[in-house]
């Protein structure tokens, strides 16, 4: 399998990394994440791994084969105001477009709420990545489809460069919708994701302080799910990799 490597942009508790240490042979080598919680907290998970604060003065000097994040979703959730990109911290997802046209790396993953769709913000940020030479696919991942207690619906977009992938002849190219069904099932296999289930007494568990545990993992991707989007980069990364 394809060696690859990831810059994880608004990381939280690093769902991205998590899933990436499931399937092997993707390796994260940068993260942005502001939450100083949540970066005190994975930094003896991934002590190798070089954390940036804020997105705004990030100013990525490595290269990577991924960029991956689920950027703020307040401006597009059904609970919030629905302002989509023009809220402050959904208007970030501009910061993620920046970054990834600084790196332009084979791969982009994209999370999101599904209400990113019915904004429009889904649309504009296709639109973008279409200029930018990449093609994309979309699919709705729900987190009970990989056993989460909760429905918890995300939009998930895998981009792949202009040129990168192509189909062996004689071979078929097999679309994300084709694979899914059977992603979901290897997915399962990782477990039952628990992190908002976390414990009473949070000093004694190694998180001393409780509602600040509750935030990062009640806003965090459910690594499993962020499982499924890696899954369909490598794939694409065998076929990148075929002469």
């Amino acid at each position: 399998m394809v060696k690859l490597k990831m810059i994880e942009l608004f990381a939280g508790i690093r769902a991205f990394s998590l899933a990436a240490k499931w399937l092997g042979e993707i390796k994260t080598v940068e993260a942005v994440e502001i939450n100083s919680y949540c970066n005190e907290k994975m930094e003896k998970y991934y002590p190798n791994v070089v954390t940036h604060g804020d997105i705004r003065t990030y100013s990525p000097q490595i290269q990577a084969d991924i960029i991956a994040g689920g950027s703020p979703c307040q401006g597009y959730s059904q609970n919030g105001k629905r302002k989509g990109s023009a809220d402050s911290r959904s208007g970030l997802i501009k910061e993620f477009l920046r970054v990834c046209d600084r790196v332009r790396p084979k791969f982009i993953i994209l999370e999101n709420v599904r209400g990113i769709h019915s904004s429009g913000g889904l649309q504009a940020f296709c639109e973008c990545l279409h200029r930018g030479g990449y093609h994309f696919d979309v699919e709705i991942i729900k987190a009970s489809e990989v056993g989460a207690p909760h429905q918890r619906e995300r939009v998930f977009v895998v981009a792949y460069a202009h040129g990168t992938v192509k189909a062996p002849k004689g071979e078929v190219f097999k679309s994300w919708s084709e694979q899914i069904g059977s992603q979901i099932e290897r997915a399962k296999s990782f477990g039952i994701w628990e992190g908002s289930q976390l414990p009473d007494n949070g000093v004694d568990h190694g998180i001393p302080n409780r509602l600040s545990g509750l935030s990062a993992y009640g806003n965090a991707i459910v690594p499993q799910c962020a499982a499924i989007a890696l899954m369909r980069v490598q794939y694409l990364a065998e076929y990148a990799a075929k002469p």
